[in-house]
């Protein structure tokens, strides 16, 4: 047995990581993106982009929202109006009009939407393909390389699963798959995917230009990926493998159903509501997977003597690594909660009505 379930190791629970920890070296050859990542891994950075997205959303929606009104009370008979102050924002989008921006009107914006959606869903296949690519070598190279010292032991795949995915050493965080084999590690594949939760904001912004307000989903959702992938990748946590594989996976979904809604082809309702479940599914059983690997005890590979004298250590060893996961979790309660509304809103009250 090379890895075993116990209780978590308390004394990383209970500090709080030191502001002095060094930043990861950069995983790149080229200057200008080792400035990126740098600049990147500075809390500063993302926590600056998350408030000014989300209250400058906030801050438009109000704008729209008035834009809205006001085409209501134009367009619509004295005999036909309602009391819009008396309706919750859900019966105001259903009966106020959209107020797209001249530019969402051009072809050249629906180009663009269209590009934009199928880079991503691109872009998430690639990573999903890629970053289990990664996993599956990693696991290859635990057992070929490290169990030569246990010649007469007979590894379980779990056992080599989570080596692979908890150990500093020769797991996906480590340099040897970029060094022996050519390939990106967690480092490359978690950074671009942290760098893509920047860019995802283009969604805020097209549904802003097409006259809709943002909903609170929306810009909880994109400001809270950018603090939760940060924390990932700047304490290297081993379980922010779980936010690049499940969430590319489910990108590459949405982002094909986005690029289908651009070709004006009809997707059945079926799907969408398939999407919302799989989407509320990866953070219930993402978030318990990554609470699970501070039960994870590995046997340390830089200390192995014999198969009968193994030192064993935390999946979760150091509380810089217990910090994400703390995170991640907060983040997700409130994002399942909202997800799970508008599953309720959207698809269960429209069959009963």
């Amino acid at each position: 047995m090379l890895a075993k379930f116990k209780l978590p190791n308390a004394e990383v629970w209970k500090t709080f990581p030191p502001f002095d920890t060094p930043v990861p070296p950069s995983p790149f050859e080229n200057e200008f993106l080792n400035k990126i990542y740098y600049a990147s891994m500075n809390v500063t950075t993302p926590l600056t982009i998350a408030i000014i997205y989300f209250t400058s959303v906030h801050f438009i929606n109000s704008i729209i929202r008035n834009k809205q009104i006001a085409k209501y009370n134009s367009k619509t008979s004295s005999e036909s109006k309602v009391d819009i102050t008396k309706l919750d924002d859900k019966k105001l989008q259903k009966i106020l009009p959209t107020v797209p921006n001249s530019i969402a009107k051009t072809s050249i914006f629906k180009l663009f939407v269209f590009l934009h959606n199928v880079f991503l869903c691109l872009y998430s296949i690639w990573t999903f393909l890629g970053m289990s690519h990664t996993i599956a070598t990693t696991m290859n190279l635990f057992e070929g390389n490290f169990l030569q010292s246990l010649v007469n032991y007979q590894p379980k795949k779990l056992d080599i699963f989570l080596h692979s995915v908890c150990d500093p050493k020769i797991g996906i965080f480590s340099r040897l798959l970029t060094n022996e084999k050519g390939l990106h590690n967690l480092e490359v594949f978690g950074w671009w995917f942290y760098i893509s939760k920047f860019y995802e904001v283009l969604d805020t912004a097209i549904i802003l230009l097409k006259g809709r307000p943002s909903s609170l989903l929306q810009s909880y959702h994109h400001a809270g990926a950018m603090m939760c992938m940060w924390a990932g990748i700047r304490y290297q946590s081993p379980p922010i493998w779980i936010f690049v594989v499940f969430n590319s996976f489910i990108h590459s979904l949405m982002y094909f159903y986005f690029s289908l809604s651009c070709l004006k082809i009809r997707v059945p309702n079926f799907f969408k509501r398939i999407l919302t479940t799989m989407q509320i599914t990866q953070f219930i059983v993402g978030g318990s997977i990554a609470i699970l690997h501070s039960f994870v005890w590995i046997v340390d590979t830089s200390h192995v003597i014999s198969p009968d004298n193994l030192k064993w250590v935390s999946c979760i060893s150091t509380p810089d690594q217990a910090l994400p996961i703390l995170i991640n979790v907060l983040y997700l309660l409130p994002l399942t909660a909202l997800f799970t509304a508008f599953y309720i809103e959207s698809y269960l009250k429209k069959k009963s009505a």
